[in-house]
């Protein structure tokens, strides 16, 4: 059981139903937990009350309110409701859905003393105060129960725990069922259940004896959370007339007792006593036969209006069934033509052959529908004309004839209006018409004696490919229903033809793909093998440079060694003092050159590793701070030359990176020498570190020269040089950048740049912060 909300809370808070509002459960149980009566005395009384309110045409309108809010609240649109449907009282409905209707029918009047208002006025109808007149309260409240029975069909369950003259104990619960239908709604919808039922029970001294309401007292309600509601009624007790008639004839009897004792003193005391009783019998039965030969006429009286009543709905009984029987036999007559669509669709779908398809449709026309004849003209709106006509229901000489017309279609002819126009023809006397129709035509329905036409065209997106024609003997008019249904099998038959068109195309267009594919199969395979054969030059290629790229740098590198020793050794007057000023200038160059070719070396070397994939790491925590101050105190030299200043600035010195320190001051190397490089005398260069919790930032930013927007995308590529591009001027060998980027994604970090033209640039690496735990 779900929890239980408060009173407040409406059903419609759902949103939508959760159960079948009418017809049939899914195991074929008939739903039926309120009457019909039920609904309708909502619907009325809402209408009745916005009229009342706000007018004639608002009362219409807020009917058609609430069967739209209705059918939203209808998941499934088969159990979309009418007002004229909601209107019958012999449907019956689901708990769940009149209390819908009840809400919306409570929200839409804008009373929020709905529920007892309706229960006061409506649910007495006046066939129940007919039905209850000859009988007392007492009665009509044993009533009860079988009467709740009668409108709820065992979805509430009443209880009668006493009746007296002038007071009764009433109560009600609720089936397993409707509580499962109302869920956490129950509360709520037993408040209003509640309240519309007491106060329709109260009415009844008012509504059939003509007495006060009775007064209510509700000891319990399951809407305040009890199992059950209760409900004390009591109302002026009902005194029968006839002991009136009794006092009189007693005091009759003792005043001619009396007289006679005066005036006839000499009579026998039996006899006295006798003539006394007789007025007192008397008066006794003249009442009781008064009060009867008015309890006869009012049961007279109530026989009569109720033979007038049930003649009355007699009346409307015949009308409804007459109206069903009209109904049933429209929804037979379109169950078949439905029927007769579908399998006119399936036959038509079962083919892709043009002329199987249209042979299989004006046979389903002769056979499946009232006509003797069919026939399809094919149409050429480049030419205008008619053509290739099919007519069955005729001897094969005449069909093979109206093969081969050609009618041109004139504007303004009868065959206009369907071939240009695309509008249904509808003939009812051909004589009349004869003239508009094209002479071949014209030859033609003399020889089958046409009387009636009826042609339709047939459409493919919006575009005329033909027509269905059929006829009759006599002058009889096509309906509008007959003309729908030519021109369902017209589109049915427009669908299979363009179906069948595109799978004929698909086919033609099938061949010459497989032809293409197989010719281009061939090429790709001659392509791949080419492909494969110079990729595996490329590999030898690639692997030879490696190798060449590697021996070369090896091989270099120790001459150069010591060529820089050698240099040195001289500028340091090792070997003598005896060198010149313009010696010792070229001394100056050439180690500055030796210097210059021993970095392309090592970036050669390393790149050479990074495409053997041999290139490995060895992590340890790296403090950035102090590693950061060693590179640029190998640049101090050349920055003081350049006039150049260089800021540090650290957040955290302690912060670290896991990762190879040879290989984060390579990275930091790189991008100081590029930033010292490419910045003007007295320019300024940044290196800012900072860190988050799980990162740390490596910023290293400059005044130099920029670099153009264009050029971005292709920077950390092998070989190449943004500046060699756009001034022409070379140095190095284009791998810096491409190295350090390869090293940031090693060490699982990123790098990113930003510059504009003549703003300098801003190289940001990001590394994963060291976690010491």
């Amino acid at each position: 059981m779900p929890k239980l909300l408060s009173k407040t809370h409406s059903i419609i808070e759902k949103g939508v139903m959760e159960f079948r509002p009418f017809g049939h459960e899914l195991n074929g149980e008939r739903i039926q937990d309120v009457s019909g009566v039920i609904v309708r005395a909502n619907l009325d009384y809402l209408q009745d009350l916005v009229t009342r309110s706000r007018g004639h045409e608002a009362g219409t309108v807020v009917v058609d309110e609430l069967v739209d809010l209705l059918n939203a609240s209808i998941p499934d649109t088969t159990f979309h409701v009418s007002a004229q449907f909601l209107k019958s009282p012999r449907n019956s409905y689901s708990y769940e859905f009149v209390m819908f209707l009840h809400e919306y029918c409570s929200l839409l009047s804008e009373d929020p003393l709905f529920a007892l208002h309706l229960g006061r006025e409506r649910f007495l109808t006046p066939v129940i105060q007919l039905l209850g007149q000859p009988f007392s309260i007492m009665q009509i409240y044993r009533l009860y129960l079988p009467l709740v029975g009668k409108f709820t069909k065992g979805a509430l369950l009443p209880e009668l725990v006493s009746v007296t003259n002038g007071k009764a104990v009433m109560r009600l619960r609720f089936s397993e069922r409707t509580i499962s239908q109302f869920g956490p709604y129950l509360r709520g919808c037993a408040d209003r259940i509640c309240q519309t039922t007491k106060v329709a029970i109260a009415e009844v001294p008012f509504r059939m004896v003509g007495i006060q309401p009775a007064d209510i007292r509700e000891s319990c309600c399951m809407g305040d959370g009890a199992n059950y509601c209760e409900w004390i009624f009591t109302w002026q007790p009902q005194e029968s007339r006839l002991w009136l008639w009794m006092a009189i004839g007693v005091i009759f009897g003792i005043a001619v007792l009396a007289i006679a004792q005066v005036w006839i003193p000499t009579i026998p005391l039996w006899l006295k006593i006798g003539m006394a009783v007789i007025p007192a019998l008397a008066f006794g039965l003249a009442g009781k036969f008064w009060t009867d030969r008015q309890e006869l006429n009012s049961h007279r009286r109530v026989i009569r209006e109720q033979l007038e009543d049930i003649e009355f709905r007699h009346g409307e009984l015949k009308k409804d069934y007459q109206t069903k029987e009209q109904t049933v036999e429209e929804l037979q007559k379109r169950i078949t033509e439905l029927t007769m669509i579908h399998d006119i669709g399936l036959t038509l779908s079962s083919t892709r052959e043009r002329e199987r398809i249209i042979q299989a449709a004006l046979d389903a026309i002769i056979i499946d529908l009232p006509y003797e004849r069919a026939l399809y003209l094919e149409y050429d709106p480049q030419r205008s004309l008619a053509h290739h006509g099919r007519l069955v229901g005729v001897s094969q000489e005449l069909a093979e004839a109206v093969k081969a017309f050609e009618v041109p279609v004139a504007d303004g002819s009868h065959e206009a209006t369907v071939f240009k126009k695309g509008n249904s023809l509808l003939i009812e006397n051909a004589e009349e018409m004869f003239s508009g129709f094209h002479p071949i035509h014209q030859q033609l329905m003399i020889q089958l004696h046409t009387q009636s036409v009826l042609a339709v065209p047939v459409k493919v997106q919006q575009r005329i490919i033909g027509a269905l024609v059929v006829d009759r003997l006599e002058h009889k008019p096509f309906s509008t229903q007959e003309e729908n249904l030519l021109a369902t099998v017209a589109s049915q038959l427009a669908i299979a033809l363009d179906n069948a068109s595109a799978y004929a195309e698909i086919e033609l267009l099938n061949i010459g793909l497989e032809t293409k594919v197989k010719a281009r199969t061939i090429d790709l395979e001659s392509m791949n093998l080419a492909l494969e054969q110079a990729n595996a030059r490329l590999q030898e290629v690639d692997s030879l440079k490696s190798a060449f790229l590697s021996h070369c740098s090896h091989e270099l590198r120790t001459p150069l060694t010591s060529m820089k020793g050698f240099i040195e050794n001289l500028l340091q007057g090792v070997v003598g003092d005896g060198l010149s000023t313009q010696q010792r200038v070229y001394l100056e160059r050439l180690k500055a050159n030796t210097l210059r070719l021993t970095r392309m070396i090592a970036d050669l070397l390393d790149l050479s590793r990074i495409e053997s994939r041999t290139l490995r790491l060895r992590r340890v925590p790296v403090k950035l701070h102090p590693l950061v101050h060693e590179v640029v105190e190998q640049f101090q030299l050349v920055v003081s030359e350049k006039f150049q200043q260089v800021t540090v600035w650290c957040a955290n010195p302690e912060v670290s990176v896991l990762g190879d320190g040879d290989r984060i001051n390579q990275i930091v190397t790189n991008l100081l020498h590029n930033a010292i490089k490419f910045t003007p005398e007295k320019g300024t260069i940044r290196v800012d570190v900072s860190s988050d919790s799980d990162h740390v930032r490596l910023v290293i930013s400059d005044s130099g020269c920029g670099i153009p927007s264009e050029a971005l995308p292709q920077l950390f590529h092998s070989f190449y040089q943004v500046h060699a591009e756009h001034t022409g001027q070379t140095e190095g060998l284009g791998l810096g950048l491409a190295i350090v980027k390869t090293l940031v994604d090693l060490h699982g970090g990123q790098i990113t740049v930003q510059s504009e033209i003549g703003k300098g640039a801003t190289f940001t690496v990001i590394f994963p912060r060291h976690q010491i735990g």
